[in-house]
């Protein structure tokens, strides 16, 4: 059995690590087959809230945000995305 030893990061340091936490769980995202891509979803959210948590920013606020910017540009449930924004 392999045991891991947990480091904590300086701020500078974590900020670093989250961002590329982030791009490792998207990685595993795309890769994973689609019954495992929810599981992975929920690890993408989990390093959403970390950084979120690390800014002093709540999940309340967070929300406020996402739905203020659903209301001004629209989301992707209708599976339309812009190409380009001019």
């Amino acid at each position: 059995m392999t045991l891991c030893n947990p480091k904590a990061f300086c701020l500078l340091e974590y900020e670093r690590m989250i961002g590329l936490k982030l791009h490792e769980e998207l990685d595993e995202f795309d890769t994973v087959d689609a019954n495992q891509k929810v599981e992975e979803l929920a690890d993408l959210v989990e390093v959403i809230y970390a950084y979120l948590i690390y800014k002093g920013v709540s999940i309340e606020e967070f929300e406020r945000i996402r739905l203020n910017k659903l209301d001004r540009r629209g989301g992707f449930q209708k599976r339309f995305m812009l190409g380009a924004v001019t």
